[in-house]
């Protein structure tokens, strides 16, 4: 699921959560964690943040780990990610 989050403190940092886990966060296009961010990246205050389940998850678990993530940070929208027979119906980190 990619989420995108507001964030005026600088690039989000996430515990795991129950079934979900970070893979990267972007801005503008480009990854900026996990990895090295160049000082003359001109920054967004608006991050998608690609979440990935750790188990098979249902609608429900879903709406419960948006309740949680609303407990720390301010979200705008969330997408949810397919898998067609297996493969990613989604493009990869930049």
């Amino acid at each position: 699921m990619d989420v995108y989050i507001i964030s005026e403190n600088g690039v989000p940092q996430f515990a795991d959560f129950e079934n979900f886990q970070c893979e990267f966060v972007s801005n503008r296009g480009t990854k900026v964690w996990p990895g090295y961010v160049s000082p003359d990246l001109m920054l967004v205050n608006w991050y998608r943040c690609r979440f990935l389940a750790t188990t098979e998850v249902t609608d429900r678990d879903i709406d419960y780990f948006l309740s949680k993530l609303s407990e720390n940070w301010l979200w705008s929208a969330a997408q949810k990610l397919w898998l067609y027979d297996g493969e990613p119906g989604f493009s990869k980190a930049y």
